[in-house]
Parts: C-alpha cells; structure tokens; sequence
C-alpha cells in the first residue's frame, strides 16, 4: 500500500520534534515504468515495474544529513529520519546551506504529461514498436536483421515538502524508442542506430526511425578510409549533442568553483565562434529536462550562458550560487534518488541557424560529413581535448561519394565550437542536450 504524501510528512516531521532547530526536506518520487524488446515480431523482454522512493535531507544549524529509502513504511520512515539526523551530527558546518522558502510558481502548462498515455493498452504499443521493425526490415533487401527494438515509457510525479512552508508536486511521462539493424552486402556488414524521445505518445514515429535506422546502416555500406588530412567539415546533429554534452559540464558553477572547467573567470569573453548562442531552458515546451521547478523546489528559468560566442552566465543550484554571490539559476536535479541533488543541466541547446542540412554539405567543395563518433563519453570535460574515432561520408563538389569509416579526428571541444561557420535549421534533442547540424571551417583527420 502506498503511503500518502500527508502520513509522510506528519511521521518525519513528529520525529524530529525531539531535536530543537532540525529542518527538513522531503522528495518524494513514484515512476510506473512499462519497457519491452522486439525481436523477429515478437516480444522478447517485457518489463512493468513500480518505483516508489523517499530522499530525506535534514539540516541541523549548518550540518546536512541524508538519507533516502524506497518503498516507505512507517518503521522505514522513522529509521531514515534518525539515520539522516545522525549523519548531520558527524558532517562539517557550512553555514551556507538552506532550504528555499515555499512560494507562488508559474504554473503554465510546459507539455510533459500525457494524460491519454495510461489508456493506451499493452498491445497497441507492442504493435507501435513492431511497425519500427517493420519499417526498418521493408526499406531495402540488405537489412538482414532486427538486432534491437525497444519500447520504454515512464510515468513519475515528484513532491517536495520542507519545514519551510514549501510544498510543490509535478508530473510527467515520457517515451522513448530505439532500433538497431544490420545491412549486409557483398560480405560487407554495417548496424544501423536510431531512436527517440517524446513527452506525448503522439510524438513518436517508430515508421520514421525505423526507416532512418536502415537508411544509417545502408548508407554505411563499403565505407573506407582517407589519408590524413585538415579539411572542411559538417557535423551531423547527434555529432554535436554529443558533443555538447561534454562541454555542458563547463558550464556548471560548480565545477567553475572547484577549477575543473577551463571557462573559469572568462564571463564576458568570446570562447566560442560569433555564430554560437548557447541556451539552457528548463522552461521549453515538451523539454525531457522541462519542469516549472527543480529538485530543491527552485523556480527552472531561461538562462543565456553564450550569445554571439560570448559567455554570459554559469548554471548554479542553490548552495553553489549563494557560496559563489551567483544568481540562482534553478539548475538542481537529482540523478537518481540515491543521491542528494546538484547542479545540473535541464534543456541545453545551441540555437538553430536558417540553413539545410543539404546546403551545408553544398558548403565543401571536398570535406567530411561526419555522422558518428566513437568514444565521446571518454573525453576529459575539463580540457575538452579528444582524438575520437569517427565515420560518415566523404564530400566533394557538395555531394556525399562514399562513406568513411576508422578514421580520427582530434582537437579539443572549445576550439572545434569556435571553427564553426554556419549553423543548420535542424535542432534536434537528445534527451536534454539539444543541437543543430554545424559547418566547421576545418578539422583535423587522421586515417591512412
């Protein structure tokens, strides 16, 4: 039996009565998650599960403690309640934390729940997916096979309660779907990979990226390699998401503070090229990262941290903005609810520019479409240097001549951004990160 958000706080806050002065904060999440694989038409993993969980932070004169629980029961309650108070009594002072005073919120509809998501049945989704297989195996003779076709939707609503008169609730769905393919030719073999995210059911289009998936693998087919070389390039969208998502933890105040980005102290600088304006929104319309609050009950806002390549602004939760004198920006999001909330990203993304995706390859008269990276997760966020295996299409006279594949481009993240020349019209999320296609002036290759 679920316990309701009113028995919850009544048991904490009773509980600690007995110790003078002791704040609290409260997080409560419950997720029902339905995921499933496809294989050869028929469901080869299927998964419907229930996660209810409690995060309980307390602070007593300056010591923090923690302490989270899932599946809360009364007995549990008051164990973790005792747990969190002893652990503040073992922490050091930090006369800087606090939890926010509960206020009046904006409370327009961002787009992030689905209300009609629960009434589609079982069967109708297991049908969605397998139209991607479908899809993907009726494009062209050379897909041999469906290696993954995946479904998975989530349904969360999150409470914050503190002793300070906060009391917030928010809900949200979201869908995602993925396919894996494998093209075969004249003994050549390539996979092909796409997915998606949505807020709404009616937002995915399994046919659309089942179709993408093979045309990825297709397309890969008798790749080879080019002599090294510095040449012009576009990156592919999904190229500069990822990334973005490294050079995103330069942004973090926190890591600013702490010297572990190289934009410490350059506010007011150009750092990248006069085309990059750089967003993060936690308030847009059907955003994964969307919410009118964050997980410390913040109030999420627009913040321009580059404009014209300059850099305006670093991201801040609210220890880090009151420890820096920074305007809060309500970027504090908790991972996972086994640990305590930080500074974090909501919806990051580079701003679109007018042009296809055609017109900038039209762009080189011989340069590099890169459409993949391999290793991205291995590049280090504090020097944004890499050397990354990369693949996709080489480029002369403005047309793709054939695909490319174990070569290496190396560089660093600031200095690759600051190349760019025109941006592409096709903005595209993945997940929280956000970016267009993008046309560099030169890059580094090297292959045979």
């Amino acid at each position: 039996m679920i316990m309701k958000k009113k028995d919850i706080v009544r048991i904490i806050s009773d509980r600690l009565n007995k110790y003078k002065g002791v704040e609290f904060e409260i997080f409560f999440s419950q997720k029902k998650i339905l995921s499933f694989e496809i294989k050869d038409s028929q469901v080869d993993h299927f998964r419907s599960s229930r996660e209810i969980g409690l995060a309980l932070r307390v602070l007593d004169r300056g010591r923090l403690g923690f302490s989270y629980i899932f599946g809360p029961t009364p007995d549990s309650l008051a164990m973790i309640t005792e747990r969190a108070v002893e652990l503040a009594s073992q922490a050091d002072f930090d006369p800087i934390y606090s939890f926010p005073a509960g206020e009046r919120l904006d409370t327009t509809d961002l787009g992030l729940f689905d209300k009609n998501l629960s009434k589609i049945s079982e069967k109708e989704k297991i049908d969605h997916a397998k139209e991607m297989e479908n899809s993907a195996l009726s494009t062209d003779s050379r897909i041999k096979k469906v290696r993954k076709a995946e479904y998975e939707e989530v349904t969360n609503s999150v409470s914050i309660i503190n002793s300070k008169g906060l009391d917030l609730e928010r809900e949200g769905t979201m869908i995602t779907m993925a396919l894996m393919v494998l093209a075969e030719d004249n003994h050549h073999s390539e996979m092909g990979w796409e997915f998606d995210y949505a807020r709404f059911y009616a937002d995915i289009d399994p046919i659309k990226i089942g179709l993408s998936a093979a045309k990825r693998g297709i397309g890969m087919l008798g790749s080879r390699q080019v002599s090294t070389r510095t040449c012009p390039a576009v990156l592919e969208n999904r190229v500069v998401g990822d990334l973005l998502g490294v050079w995103s933890y330069s942004f973090l105040g926190e890591n600013v503070y702490k010297e572990k980005s190289l934009l410490k102290d350059k506010i007011d600088q150009i750092i990248a090229s006069p085309r990059i304006q750089l967003i993060d929104d936690g308030l847009y319309p059907k955003g994964i990262g969307s919410t009118s609050f964050d997980d410390e009950g913040t109030a999420q806002k627009k913040t321009i941290l580059v404009k014209e390549g300059r850099l305006l602004s670093y991201l801040f939760d609210k220890y880090w903005s009151k420890k820096t004198g920074s305007k809060l920006t309500g970027n504090s999001f908790r991972s996972q609810i086994s640990s305590p909330p930080s500074t974090s990203i909501s919806n990051i993304f580079i701003s679109p520019g007018t042009l296809p995706l055609d017109q900038l390859i039209a762009n080189m008269d011989k340069g590099f479409l890169i459409k993949e990276l391999m290793g991205v997760h291995m590049v280090d966020p504090v020097s944004g240097e890499f050397s990354l295996g990369a693949s996709g299409m080489w480029v002369e006279k403005g047309k793709a001549v054939f695909p490319v594949k174990g070569v290496t481009i190396s560089g660093s993240i600031h200095d690759l951004f600051s190349a760019v020349e025109e941006l592409g019209n096709d903005l595209r999320f993945f997940g929280r990160v956000g970016a267009p296609s993008l046309f560099l002036k030169e890059i580094i290759i090297s292959g045979l």
